[in-house]
C-alpha cells in the first residue's frame, strides 16, 4: 500500500479516536453538570425561607366570640348562661416569650425596653381606654409585644401568662413601668394580678367595678382576692358583675407588706404555647367568649363575683380548667396544651 494511503488511514484513525475521546469527555462534563443542577436545585426546594429578619412585632387582640372587645359595648352569648356583659376593664401580663422552629429550637424574644409597656421579659397588653365602665385605667392601651430573635424561620409561640417570680413581689410605689399599676397588684406578699378582667352583666348599671372593694387577704386557701363584702356588693346582693383576677396564691411572708423569700405554692403561670405561627402575619388572640365558655356568670359563691384565684372558691374550677391549669397545684396541666384562651389567627 501506498505510504501516503497508509498515512491519510492513520490520520483519519487518529481524528476518529480524538474525536470519540472528546465527545466521551463532553458527555461526562454534561452528566456531571446536569447531578450538580439537579442537586442544587433539589437543596434549594428543601431549603426554608426566613419568615423573620430579627425584628418582632407580635400582634395580639382581646376579643369576646370572635369580635374585638371595647369598654363601651356590649357583647351577647356570654358564659353558660348567655349573658349579655360589657368590659369594665381588660389587661394581662405576658413574659418569658419565645419563638420556637420547626425542629424544636427554643429562642428568646428580647424585649425592647421602652419604659412604659415591656420591662426585662414582661409585658402587659392592655385594651381597657378608660371610656364606659373602665374607670380604672387610661387611655392608652397596647396590643403588641416588641423585642427582636435571631433570623429565622420560626412556626410556634410560647410565653407564660403572668410575671416571673423573681418581679411578681415589687412595691407598686418604685416598682418600673409596667409593673407600677396598684389596679394590677395585690399586695407585695400576694403580688400582681397576671389577669385582670372585669365585666358588668346587662342588667346592671355601669360602674367601675372593683378596686372600689374593701381589699382583703389574698392568697390563703379560702381567699377571694378583694375581700367577701365592699361598697355596693353585699353578699346578699344580686349578681350584676363577674371578675377573673389570676394570680399565685400561697405566698409565704411574715406580712402581707412583705414579699415572700420563696416561689408561692401555687404559681398559676400558664404557659401557652401556639403552633402555626407566622411573625408576619399572625395575630394572637386571647377570646373572653371561649375562656368563660360553660360558666354561669349568673351563680357566684362567695363574694365577690366571679375567680380571684382561691382554691375554695366555687366559682374557679372551670375557670382555671379553661386556662389548662391545677387550682390546687397551681402548674399547668399537660402542659397548658388544652388552654382555651388563646388561639393563633
Amino acid at each position: 500500500m501506498p505510504s501516503h494511503i497508509r498515512n491519510s488511514i492513520w490520520l483519519y484513525f487518529v481524528i476518529y479516536v480524538n474525536t470519540g475521546v472528546v465527545l466521551l469527555m463532553i458527555k461526562r462534563i454534561a452528566v456531571l453538570s446536569f447531578v450538580a443542577v439537579f442537586v442544587f436545585v433539589i437543596a434549594g426546594c428543601g431549603a426554608t425561607a426566613n419568615n423573620t429578619e430579627g425584628d418582632i412585632t407580635l400582634q395580639f387582640a382581646l376579643q369576646a366570640n370572635g369580635e374585638d372587645i371595647a369598654c363601651a359595648t356590649e357583647y351577647t352569648n356570654i358564659g353558660a348562661g348567655d349573658n349579655t356583659i360589657t368590659f369594665t376593664d381588660a389587661r394581662f401580663y405576658v413574659s418569658n416569650i419565645q419563638l420556637i422552629t420547626a425542629d424544636g429550637i427554643e429562642t428568646p424574644l428580647e424585649l425592647e425596653q421602652d419604659g412604659l409597656w415591656q420591662h426585662e421579659n414582661v409585658a402587659l397588653l392592655d385594651f381597657e381606654d378608660a371610656s364606659g365602665g373602665c374607670s380604672t385605667g387610661n387611655e392608652d392601651t397596647r396590643s403588641i409585644v416588641v423585642g427582636t430573635v435571631p433570623p429565622g424561620q420560626y412556626t410556634q409561640v410560647k410565653f407564660d401568662l403572668g410575671v416571673p417570680f423573681d418581679l411578681n413581689h415589687l412595691d407598686t410605689t418604685v416598682a418600673p413601668s409596667p409593673l407600677n399599676l396598684p389596679a394590677m397588684w395585690w399586695s407585695w406578699q400576694a403580688g400582681y394580678k397576671f389577669v385582670r378582667i372585669d365585666m358588668s352583666l346587662a342588667d346592671a348599671a355601669t360602674e367601675a367595678a372593683g378596686e372600689g372593694m374593701a381589699e382583703g387577704e389574698h392568697g390563703s386557701d379560702t381567699a377571694i382576692g378583694e375581700g367577701a363584702e365592699g361598697p355596693g356588693h353585699s353578699a346578699d346582693e344580686q349578681l350584676t358583675s363577674w371578675f377573673i383576677h389570676l394570680g399565685s396564691t400561697g405566698c409565704a411572708s411574715p406580712d402581707s407588706t412583705e414579699p415572700p423569700a420563696e416561689p408561692c405554692m401555687r404559681p398559676n403561670l400558664s404557659t401557652i404555647t401556639l403552633d402555626n405561627y407566622n411573625p408576619q402575619e399572625s395575630v394572637i388572640i386571647a377570646d373572653i367568649g371561649s375562656l368563660l365558655k360553660g360558666i354561669n356568670l349568673n351563680e357566684n359563691t362567695p363574694q365577690p363575683p366571679g375567680c380571684m384565684s382561691g382554691t375554695e372558691d366555687p366559682d374557679c374550677p372551670d375557670l382555671f380548667s379553661n386556662f389548662a391549669l391545677d387550682l390546687a397545684e397551681g402548674v399547668c396541666i399537660d402542659d397548658c396544651v388544652n388552654q382555651v384562651f388563646f388561639r393563633i389567627d
